[in-house]
């Protein structure tokens, strides 16, 4: 295991709550944020990682309950990734619809760790999954979705650090696939052993023809109750059409 501090900001890189508590090693998770972790769920290792979300979205309002993602460690450089995702009850102009999203299925490589000491070296990874036509027929894709993530962090003091995920996606809206782009970067803070924030922004890009570029900024908190459980709390907003869009929610996560 690395020495206290720069397990710490590794973490905070992932924007999780950081402890090195005991003698076990740093949970890192890959919410609450947009951004997703470098750090690969140890090998024999299962993380569950899970919350709820209340958002509003032009007219649209809606909540999602569940946002699980499990997470397992195959190897020492290899998790495999799998999300029921949510079931959601969306209300627009009035009208109600709900119904449980498509899972996923994927896995996550370590492709290059840090450095032991603060350098403009990044640690890389990579997430490569897909969505499985498995939701309700309202929010079933007929196609799979499938998405590359490039991940990655710097340890910038220690317990300050930055991340960045740049993806490229192929998602199918009714009719056709097309690519979609989307980056982030976030600032993580590791502010005692327990207790990690952050503030993030990022967007997405579809290539559709739209020209639009959806733009978020967010933030939020993590705690640490025990090595192997964290809470988390989190709010957003994203300008749409001379509006505010907002999100909130709240997580945990167990490993064991």
């Amino acid at each position: 295991m690395r020495r206290p501090y720069l397990a710490i900001a590794v973490a905070t890189l992932s924007l999780s709550a950081c402890a090195t508590m005991g003698t076990r090693d740093a949970l890192v998770s890959d919410r609450p944020d947009f951004t997703e972790a470098t750090v690969v769920v140890d090998p024999g290792q299962v993380q569950v990682e899970s919350g709820s979300t209340v958002s509003r979205e032009g007219e649209t309002r809606a909540t999602a309950f569940g946002e699980v993602l499990v997470r397992a460690g195959l190897a020492p450089k290899v998790e495999l990734r799998v999300a029921g995702n949510s079931f959601v009850r969306e209300r627009t102009a009035g009208v109600l619809a709900q119904g449980m999203e498509d899972a996923t299925l994927g896995f996550k490589f370590k492709l290059l760790e840090g450095p032991e000491t603060r350098s403009w070296k990044p640690e890389l990874s990579v997430i490569t999954h897909t969505t499985v036509p498995s939701g309700a027929r309202l929010y079933r894709s007929q196609r799979a979705q499938p998405e590359v993530k490039v991940l990655t962090a710097w340890s910038l003091t220690d317990r300050l650090g930055f991340s960045s995920n740049v993806n490229i996606g192929r998602p199918f809206d009714g009719v056709r696939s097309f690519t979609e782009y989307a980056a982030s970067g976030s600032f993580g803070y590791a502010a005692t052993g327990r207790v990690g924030v952050y503030a993030e922004a990022f967007a997405f890009a579809p290539q559709d023809g739209s020209n639009v570029v959806s733009k978020y900024v967010n933030s939020g908190f993590t705690f640490l109750f025990s090595p192997d459980v964290q809470l988390d709390v989190r709010g957003g907003l994203g300008p749409i059409a001379g509006k505010r869009d907002y999100f909130a929610g709240v997580g945990l996560v167990v490993r064991r």
